[in-house]
């Protein structure tokens, strides 16, 4: 009998702590959803005081002048106006345009057709025009209406075949900033002088723009995020840890890597690294480009810290271990006035808007727990999604259907870069700080 009592009083101890922990969970819950919903009705001088003014959401315009915008491509003002309905075709053959990747197709292939899987994805798959074909084939040479060059694999000058016909579309590929556009040293841009057409890179004053990724308005119908509380319960609630970083390239002419020892220093614990550099973890995230690194999914900001500081070079950094992560970037790479053309208003960070890595560093602490705060950098996700379309982590590439649709839109005029350094040089674009 006294047994029994026993085994009863302890039944009746289990089930308070029970509830106890079930009328917890229900209170944690009620308050930040009222957190969410406190946000959501602050007036605009509210919540200049919990976030800085310059870093408030508001509806991005487009903020390239006028000049800037005129002096774009038609496939890049597209691309940038975001409009609906598709620039006016310049000339519509009746057989399909052919596109030659000049030696390196099968290599490319990796990324622009397999998105590094081992499926055959179509280039054209959800392209505006699908009036083309691709080649790897040399012997194409001769009848293709457009020849990649990928500079990056470029030997030399030499590597580049004899030119027939004048009015065969010339491309030089690049996904690499001007700091890095040869792998094979010893090699000038000035080699390369009058020979191509059109250039294609990730920057949107390329004729032919292939970005990492854009971030362009949507319809309240589509959106499925335009709900801070929603928001929160999928995506940010899981979010426990502070900042991280995942890389492979441990240099950097800009000095990356002396800025995150010294956020280190100070952050300990809450910076993490993965990858190889700097004693990173080297077994949480098993590819770098094949396999998406879940581990990330944890953080709340992400360094997008880039190789190079240049002109409009905005990886999947940012688009992907950032925006796609739902972490907030905070950029080191592209001048603040770039990110302000391309990305929404409130949605980065970027290392120029703080006077050192300290200032950063004790910026960032002042988010960890604090979720009314931290809630304000995604609240340009009710007017904005994001498209990767670098081929990284199996998301699409654009790569292939852009030169299909530049050979659509683009004007037929006569082009020819003769000073490639004006448009691509390193010492023009690129900064050292």
């Amino acid at each position: 009998m006294l047994i029994l009592r026993h085994y009863r009083r302890i039944s009746i101890y289990l089930c308070i702590i029970v509830l106890i922990i079930y009328v917890s969970k229900i209170i944690k819950h009620y308050i930040n959803e009222r957190s969410v919903r406190r946000v959501l009705s602050l007036d605009d001088t509210i919540q200049n005081l919990i976030v800085p003014k310059e870093l408030t959401i508001t509806n991005r315009k487009t903020k390239f002048v006028d000049q800037e915008f005129t002096n774009l491509s038609r496939l890049g003002q597209w691309l940038l106006s975001f409009e609906k309905s598709l620039p006016l075709i310049i000339q519509n053959k009746t057989e399909p345009y052919i596109i030659l990747i000049w030696k390196h197709g099968p290599f490319l292939e990796r990324r622009h057709i397999r998105r590094f899987t081992n499926i055959k994805f179509s280039p054209w798959e959800n392209c505006s025009v699908d009036n083309c074909l691709l080649s790897y084939n040399s012997e194409d040479l001769n009848k293709a209406d457009a020849v990649v060059f990928h500079l990056h694999f470029t030997k030399s000058v030499q590597d580049l075949p004899i030119r027939i016909r004048s009015n065969q579309r010339w491309i030089f590929l690049t996904d690499e900033s001007p700091m890095h556009t040869f792998y094979y040293r010893n090699q000038k841009l000035s080699d390369y002088n009058g020979l191509f057409n059109w250039s294609m890179s990730y920057r949107m004053d390329s004729d032919i723009p292939v970005p990492y990724g854009r971030t362009v308005p949507i319809s309240s119908t589509r959106n499925s995020y335009n709900n801070l509380t929603h928001l929160y319960n999928y995506f940010i609630r899981s979010k426990t840890k502070l900042v991280a970083i995942m890389a492979s390239n441990c240099s950097g002419k800009n000095k990356r890597w002396k800025y995150i020892r010294s956020l280190k220093s100070i952050l300990g614990n809450d910076l993490d690294i993965y990858g190889r550099c700097k004693g990173g973890n080297r077994t949480a995230c098993p590819g770098h480009f094949d396999t998406d690194c879940s581990a990330l999914n944890a953080y709340k900001f992400y360094l997008a810290f880039e190789n190079s500081n240049c002109k409009g070079y905005l990886t999947e950094k940012v688009f992907w271990n950032g925006y796609n992560k739902f972490a907030v970037p905070i950029i080191m790479g592209a001048p603040k006035s770039d990110c302000e053309q391309l990305l929404p208003s409130g949605s980065y960070l970027h290392v120029n808007d703080f006077a050192s890595s300290y200032e950063l560093a004790h910026y960032l602490q002042n988010f960890h727990h604090n979720i009314n705060n931290y809630l304000q950098f995604h609240v340009w996700r009710e007017n904005f999604e994001i498209l990767n379309e670098h081929g990284y982590f199996g998301s699409v590439s654009r790569h292939y259907c852009r030169i299909c649709e530049a050979l659509h839109y683009n004007s037929r005029a006569n082009k020819i870069y003769k000073d490639l350094d004006d448009f691509w040089g390193k010492e023009k674009f690129c900064s050292y700080d």
